[in-house]
């Protein structure tokens, strides 16, 4: 489904998160005006026969009741002449009640992604995000509640961060049922309070190395379960690459994730050969390892192929049993 993305840069946000710097990597200082969105839409609607409205940037759910309904009509416009077939938005945890949620509800609203980021306390407090796990956890009920699907925004890398702490974030997405996950690692951002504390030596960013080695274990837990990981890394257009200060930042960051699972996965499996259809081709191309084209995606292991699916759990089943030895010691 093509996304129509409205950005709203900064709206409803009530403090500020040392990570964030939106105009950094956005661009956007200011949102669009409704007679710009219209002349999106239209355009979006030139080259596509339906589209999902997203409001991103900001926190949806902390705008005033009324400008809320402002975007929530422009938006519903589109969905009631059958041109937008839903309205989603991101927004924060702790700005999530049942009020809220059924308003967003009575005007379309189908998908809500959540700004959890962490769901270590620590991290939290840390990071200035000024909610805690629990808080997150009543959200996600709340959108059951009202049956409203959702996903959850992590990053790793964080203040106060480690690699424990995010697998086990991964594991608390797949707990509380989240649809889908988007991830990516912490980049030091221009004009961000951890600008400051990176220069000041207080903050060490991940390498890229170690950034795709977590995330690749973290997507193992998420889709083995059936979480979608729908996104990984932070999208930086080329002309703001200069906003990024220091940071594990890849245009490819996915695709290497990607790779890095695979190959672990024919390592733990000890398989003799990777069997790929046209879609992984990219993620498997650069391993020198036995490979094939087939109708499936899995592995030969002592002569017997074993589904991508199958692998994908067995493997992180293995991450899980480590990550609980390791917080009892």
């Amino acid at each position: 489904m093509k996304i129509l993305p409205v950005f709203l840069p900064q709206k409803g946000c009530k403090n500020k998160c040392i990570f964030c710097s939106q105009w950094a990597v956005t661009g956007f200082e200011s949102p669009s005006s409704f007679d710009e969105l219209d002349e999106l839409a239209k355009s979006y609607s030139k080259t596509t026969h339906s589209f999902e409205i997203a409001f991103y940037g900001g926190t949806f759910t902390a705008l005033d009741e009324s400008e809320q309904l402002s975007y929530l009509r422009w938006a519903s416009r589109y969905v009631q002449t059958g041109v937008c077939s839903g309205i989603r938005l991101s927004t924060r945890p702790d700005e999530i009640d049942e009020p809220r949620v059924r308003l967003l509800k009575e005007h379309g609203v189908k998908f809500i992604e959540l700004g959890v980021q962490s769901f270590d306390d620590d991290v939290l407090r840390l990071n200035n995000r000024n909610y805690t796990q629990s808080d997150v956890l009543k959200t996600c009920e709340i959108l059951k509640k009202f049956e409203i699907d959702f996903g959850i925004h992590l990053m790793v890398g964080l203040l106060g961060d480690e690699a424990m702490k995010d697998i086990l974030s991964a594991w608390q997405t797949t707990k509380v049922k989240a649809k889908t996950c988007r991830i990516h690692p912490t980049l030091v951002l221009k004009g961000s309070i951890l600008e400051s504390i990176y220069q000041r030596g207080e903050y060490v960013p991940l390498d890229l190395d170690t950034a795709t080695d977590i995330c690749s274990d973290m997507t193992a837990i998420l889709e083995s379960h059936g979480v979608r990981v729908i996104r990984l890394g932070l999208y930086v257009p080329t002309e703001l690459l200069k906003n990024v200060v220091a940071g594990p930042h890849h245009p490819r960051f996915g695709e290497l994730v990607r790779t890095r699972l695979v190959e672990k996965l024919y390592s733990f499996l000890n398989a003799s050969s990777i069997v790929h259809t046209d879609r992984e081709s990219s993620w498997v191309s650069r391993l020198n390892v036995p490979k094939s084209r087939g109708k499936s995606f899995g592995f030969l292991v002592q002569g017997g192929f074993v589904p991508w699916q199958e692998a994908l759990e067995r493997y992180a089943e293995k991450i899980l049993e480590e990550v609980v030895l390791c917080s009892k010691r």
